[in-house]
This record gives structure tokens, C-alpha cells and sequence, in this order.
């Protein structure tokens, strides 16, 4: 019984997630187009320059929270008793305590750093707003810092509803107070207060639910040497690759806002919003897949028979990432406009170039669960710290010749080259894994296609003047020829029939 109830709770949990990742894309494309359109490119561009030079606070955060999940977990599944998951649970918020004395200390540093970095791209009043929407956004991140950790309690005790409908209504009032307050108060530095607002609320209602729900003590000092010790590892792990998302998330905003102005950032930020959009979906099979993977190498597959197994999985990947790609190629430069305006359609070009090399990067992006269940994570890791500090250095260079084209440039060659090519390299030689026998199944009859449709959505709505109607004809062609020559000529028999299944399915 207590085995249905968890998996009941987990099944809501994972629905109510992808409601959530939906929700999010649809609110976070309405409201950059709302902040961009209410407050203007240079004062939307301070509140970006501002947040992604604090969100390197991010990176102490040490994923204390994943750590929690997996202790409690542990503890849970081991029956250890109360005590013991006492201790884990306190020692880990102790560790949260002293990191948060970190954040805070780091945050006063980088607040007396401002004057002089954006000294030469910002006004005085500009870096005097500057400096009071960071305040707010260091304190939100510390009280996010905390929240993380709550949620790795919840986690661990299987509440994966509450972590969801956390989510939900944390977007859901972000934007409808966001709407009420900036048409009435057109400045930036309301974006970063109600985040803080809303992240006081969370965090009182979190301590409050563990507090009654869970039972969970948050004021006893109980740490523990030894949980300390053996919880490590995996912090410095998720460290590593916090740092890696982080940069690759803000090193070119960051630079072009000390190099350019916040009109340039906004630009930019519409590009980089758009391209973790695509990530994002692309990246869903491969978690998808993750316990299959797992549990195939567990019962001794052969190399060959798992290459096969893991072919549908990035075909889906093709699919999907590829989808939104060309179909951002075919129609996106009237989308750009109908929701930033006209101003900002660069930013249609600077997303495709920073799109292609990540298409080609999450084809076989499953094979990570390959090196997660070998425990060769770190390797990905350190490959992607060479690829980051080559594209820091790249866009520090590049953006002086051809400005935020260079940004996009300099991270799309990287990229190629650390993750694509490197790393391909690593499977084929360390793990025998045949890369081109992988990509040519993944992108056969799909990539053609989708090269066909781009290009006729592209021509047919390049001529039409009016944004709204070049928009719908070039979605509308992209989808007729692309899904026509995939139907009729690409899809396998087996994805045929799963189409047809759910497109024509008809009541017994």
C-alpha cells in the first residue's frame, strides 16, 4: 500500500513537472517580450547585465540540495531511524548556513566591484540602479540557496508534488505581479523585488510544510564529521558542473554588458532565452531513457545490442531538437519581431548560431547515462570546463571584431570542437561506441526533412510584410513539408504507427 501511495505521488510529481516546464516556456516568452517592449532595451538590459554577473553567487551553492534528497533517501531506504536522519538532515543545513555566510560575503565583494566594471558602459545613475537591483537579487539568491536545500527534504521524503506545485506558483505569481507592478512602475529594480518577495513567502510557507508535514527540525545543531565527509564528493561533483552551466548561461552577457551597453544585453538575453528554450526540450529524452539505460548495463548488454536500443532514443532527440531548430530557421526572424520588435531582430541569427552545434551535441546526448552508470560523469565535466574557459577567452577576442555575433561565434566553435568533437572522440576510443553508425541512424529521413521545410517556410513568408501573417505562413509551410516528406519517406514502420496511433485513434 505504502509502495502504490509513492508511486501515485511520483507519477503527480512528473505530471505536474512537464505542466511546469510548459507553463514556464509559455510565461518566460510572454513576460521578455512584455519587460522588453514596458521598460525598453537599456533599462531591461541593466536588470540582465546586473543578474547574470550575481548569479555567479550560484556557484557555492554546492548542490546541498541534491545531496539532501540522496541522504534521505538513503536513510529512508535503509530504515535507519529517526536520529540518524536527523543528523543527515542537520548537518547538511549547517553546511547550508555557512555557505549562505559565504554568498552574503561574496555578495559584498562583488557589490564594491560594480563602479569599476561597468564604469565604461553604464551612466552614474545607471550603476547607482545598478547597485540596488543587486542588493535584492544577491538577497534573493540567498533565500533560493535555502529553498533548494528544503526542497532536497522534500524530495528525499518522496513529496514530489509539493517541489512541483512550488514551481507553479512560484511562475504563476511571478507573472501576474510582475504585469500589475510594471504598469505602473516602469523600472527594472521591481523585477529583482518581487522575486525577493516571492521567495520570503516560499520559504516561510517550505519551513512551515517540513516543520508540520515532515517533521523536520530546522533550529537543532546536530553536525556530523562523518555524513560531512561522505556527502562531499558529490558536492564538488555538482560544484564542477555548476560551474560549467553557469558560465556558459552568463559569460557572454556578462562580458558584452562590461564591453557594450544593457541595450546590447537585452538583445542578447532574447537570443540566449530562446536557445535555452531549445535546450530544454531537446535535452527530455535523455533523462527519459536514464533507468533503461541503467538497467540494460546492470544485466551485461553487449556494446553492439545497447547501440541499437539507444538509436530511438536520439531519433526522438533528432526530432524534437531538430523540430524547433528549423522551424525557429523558417519562421523565427517574424516571431523575433512580433513579440521584441523589430529592434531586436538580430537576435534571430545570434539564436540559430548558438542552436546548430548544440543540435548536434544532444543527438547522442543519452550516451551521458552511459558514463553516469560507468561513473565517468567527471571526464564530460572536466572536457566542458576546457570548452568554457577556450570560449571565455574566444569571446573576450571575438566580440571586439564583430561584436555580439562574435559572443555567438566564439560559443558556437567551442562547442563544436569540446563537446561535439572531443567527446565523440572519447566514446569511440575509450568506450567503443560507434558515433557514426549512431548519427547517421538518428538523423536518417529526419534531417533532410527538416532542412527542406526550413527552407520552404523561409521563402514562403519572406516576401509577406505584414509579421503576423509571414509568422503563420512559415510555421504552417515548415510543418506541411517537413511532416509530409517525414511521413511519407523518413519515419520507420514502428514510428509510423505510434503517429498514426495518436493522431487517429478511434474509441473501441
Amino acid at each position: 500500500m505504502k509502495l502504490l501511495k509513492s508511486l501515485n505521488t511520483r507519477s503527480s510529481g512528473i505530471t505536474l513537472s512537464y505542466v511546469y516546464n510548459i507553463l514556464n516556456m509559455i510565461c518566460g516568452v510572454f513576460l521578455s517580450s512584455f519587460l522588453i517592449k514596458s521598460l525598453g532595451g537599456t533599462e531591461y538590459g541593466i536588470y540582465q547585465t546586473i543578474s547574470s554577473f550575481a548569479n555567479y553567487l550560484v556557484l557555492l551553492e554546492f548542490g546541498v540540495g541534491t545531496v539532501m534528497t540522496r541522504n534521505i533517501s538513503a536513510c529512508r531506504g535503509q530504515n535507519s531511524g529517526k536520529e540518524k536522519l536527523d543528523k543527515n538532515i542537520s548537518t547538511l543545513w549547517t553546511v547550508s548556513h555557512i555557505l549562505a555566510l559565504v554568498i552574503i560575503l561574496f555578495s559584498v565583494i562583488f557589490y564594491f566591484c560594480i563602479d569599476a566594471l561597468y564604469s565604461n558602459s553604464m551612466t552614474v545613475s545607471q550603476i547607482s540602479s545598478a547597485k540596488n537591483i543587486f542588493i535584492l537579487i544577491s538577497g534573493h539568491l540567498v533565500i533560493s540557496f535555502y529553498l533548494q536545500a528544503i526542497k532536497g527534504i522534500a524530495l528525499g521524503f518522496e513529496k514530489y508534488s509539493f517541489v512541483s506545485i512550488q514551481n507553479i506558483t512560484r511562475i504563476l505569481l511571478r507573472t501576474i505581479l510582475l504585469i500589475i507592478i510594471i504598469i505602473f512602475f516602469k523600472r527594472s529594480i521591481a523585477i529583482a523585488a518581487i522575486d525577493f518577495f516571492i521567495s520570503v513567502i516560499l520559504l516561510i510557507f517550505s519551513i512551515f510544510y517540513c516543520k508540520k508535514k515532515l517533521d523536520v527540525t530546522f533550529g537543532k545543531f546536530n553536525f556530523e564529521k562523518t555524513i560531512f565527509k561522505t556527502s562531499l564528493p558529490l558536492c564538488l561533483a555538482i560544484f564542477l558542473q555548476t560551474i560549467v552551466n553557469q558560465a556558459n548561461n552568463n559569460v557572454d552577457k556578462f562580458i558584452i554588458g562590461i564591453k557594450m551597453t544593457p541595450a546590447d544585453v537585452t538583445l542578447y538575453s532574447v537570443a540566449l532565452y530562446i536557445y535555452m528554450i531549445f535546450s530544454s526540450l531537446s535535452t527530455i529524452p535523455i533523462s527519459m531513457y536514464a533507468p533503461q539505460v541503467s538497467m540494460d548495463m546492470s544485466r551485461g548488454i553487449q556494446k553492439q545490442e545497447l547501440m541499437k536500443k539507444l538509436i530511438s532514443p536520439c531519433r526522438l532527440t533528432a526530432m524534437i531538437g531538430g523540430t524547433v531548430l528549423f522551424g525557429f530557421i523558417a519562421a523565427g526572424k517574424p516571431f523575433i519581431n512580433l513579440l521584441y520588435g523589430k529592434e531586436n531582430q538580430a537576435a534571430w541569427l545570434i539564436a540559430i548560431i548558438l542552436m546548430i552545434p548544440e543540435f548536434f551535441n544532444t543527438i547522442n546526448g543519452v550516451l551521458i547515462n552511459v558514463l553516469n552508470y560507468l561513473n565517468k560523469r567527471i571526464i564530460r565535466s572536466c572536457a566542458l570546463i576546457i570548452t568554457t574557459i577556450s570560449n571565455i577567452i574566444l569571446t573576450i577576442f571575438l566580440i571586439d571584431i564583430w561584436g555580439m555575433f562574435g559572443a555567438a561565434v566564439a560559443t558556437c566553435i567551442c562547442t563544436i570542437i569540446g563537446q561535439v568533437i572531443i567527446m565523440n572522440i572519447y566514446y569511440m576510443k575509450n568506450l567503443k561506441i560507434n558515433i557514426p553508425y549512431m548519427f547517421r541512424h538518428a538523423l536518417k529521413g529526419i534531417l533532410i526533412y527538416q532542412i527542406i521545410g526550413a527552407a520552404a517556410g523561409f521563402a514562403a513568408g519572406y516576401f509577406i510584410e505584414n509579421t503576423i501573417l509571414s509568422f503563420l505562413v512559415s510555421g504552417f509551410t515548415f510543418v506541411i513539408v517537413f511532416g509530409i516528406g517525414y511521413m511519407a519517406f523518413g519515419a520507420t514502420e514502428k514510428e509510423r504507427n505510434k503517429i498514426k496511433k495518436i493522431f487517429f485513434r478511434r474509441e473501441k
